[in-house]
Formats: structure tokens, sequence, C-alpha cells
């Protein structure tokens, strides 16, 4: 029974790695945080923060494949937003302590 039940937590902890794998590339999190504060197209991210849009696009399509991002339509625009109230506050979490925890 025990083997069965760390076997259990130890597939957990593959998927928390990663998932830390993905958030911890800097454009990641920047594009993450980003989302976190306002819904956007992939041109409003990529004139946000200086990037090509099909970096840009490239980075959302990887975060969309963890579905840490979703994306719905206006229109002919393609809007990213992230819904997920656990990713946000994990993302605020980390943010908020990396001075402290890095110290």
């Amino acid at each position: 029974m025990m083997v069965k039940q760390y076997s259990g937590e130890l597939s957990n902890i593959v998927k928390a790695s990663q998932l830390f794998k993905v958030l911890g590339n800097p454009k990641r999190l920047q594009l993450i945080y980003l989302l976190i504060q306002h819904s956007m197209s992939v041109s409003e991210i990529s004139e946000k923060l200086d990037w090509e849009q099909s970096g840009v696009s490239h980075q959302l399509q990887l975060l969309r494949k963890f579905n840490l991002v979703q994306q719905h339509r206006q229109g002919k625009v393609v809007i990213y937003h992230l819904d997920d109230p656990q990713v946000m506050t994990l993302i605020a979490d980390v943010l908020s302590h990396a001075d402290k925890i890095l110290d």
C-alpha cells in the first residue's frame, strides 16, 4: 500500500517539477505576469515586452500546452488570458518572496 501512495506522490512531484521548469524561464514568467494583469493579443504582448511576435507566439503555445494560458477570439483577434487563480497566486507569491528567498 505504501508503494502505491509513494508512486502517486512521485508522479505529482514529477508534474510539479515540469511546471517549475516551464515557469523557470524568465521570459515565460514575464509573459505570465503580464497576462495576470491584463488579457492581451500577441501583438499587444509583443509591443509591451518588446519581443518579436513569433517569439511571443512560441512561448504562448508552450504555456497553453501546460494549461497555464487560455485563449478566446474577439472577432479576428485571439486574446490570451490567465484564468487559473492558483497559478496567479503561485506567481504572485513567488515574485513577492523572491528577494527574501534568494537573499
